[in-house]
């Protein structure tokens, strides 16, 4: 009889073990998943002044391979000789949404100068999100990215959201947190085109 109230206090024993711990991963998981990639903020930087994108005018494009939503490739060499404009939008960041109907405008008007757009979503089951369907039909490319965010991480992106202009050397023209920075970096519209 004490040898089955041993093993009984021992199963009881490892039961309890076995749901603290469970419960530890998964506030380590939940906690991971609402954090946003290391070193990516949403929203002014610490500081309190104006937060650096990581792109700056003057940089060059760099090299990326992209998988698209649509299940095509996009890459660096794909946005060369012509302008694009850049989005690093998360699923975490409520600006993000918010952002979308200027930076629709933004990109009516890159396309208009036969520039090409694209826009990547960071963040758990990005393809499928709301966000990136709206975005389906502003950018040329939407790139759902998982939490280490590789295209942002290949531009330097630090905060969301971000966007950044380039020309057709692939030079950055323009980049900020936010669209404000974007304003003077409208193109104008290739010749023939007309503006609507």
């Amino acid at each position: 009889m004490d040898y089955l109230v041993a093993g009984l206090v021992l199963v009881v024993a490892l039961t309890a073990l076995n749901v603290a711990l469970t419960a530890a991963v998964l506030r380590r998981w939940r906690a991971r998943l609402s954090t946003p990639p290391a070193g990516r903020q949403h929203g002014p930087g610490a500081s309190g002044g104006a937060p650096d994108l990581g792109i700056a005018p003057g940089d060059r494009m760099p090299e990326f391979t992209a998988a698209t939503a649509a299940g095509t490739t996009v890459t660096r060499d794909g946005l060369a000789g012509r302008p694009a404009l850049l989005a690093f939008l998360s699923l975490d960041c409520p600006g993000c949404d918010d952002s979308v109907p200027e930076f629709a405008e933004h990109a009516r008007r890159v396309r208009d100068a036969g520039g090409r757009v694209l826009a990547t979503v960071v963040g758990i089951d990005a393809a499928g999100s709301d966000l990136a369907a709206r975005l389906a039909g502003v950018a040329d490319h939407v790139v759902p990215e998982p939490l280490d965010a590789p295209v942002g991480t290949a531009f330097g992106v630090r905060f969301y959201p971000g966007f950044a202009h380039y020309g057709p050397d692939g030079v950055a023209t323009a980049a900020s947190v936010g669209l404000e920075g974007l304003r003077e970096a409208a193109p104008a519209p290739a010749a023939g085109s007309t503006a609507l």
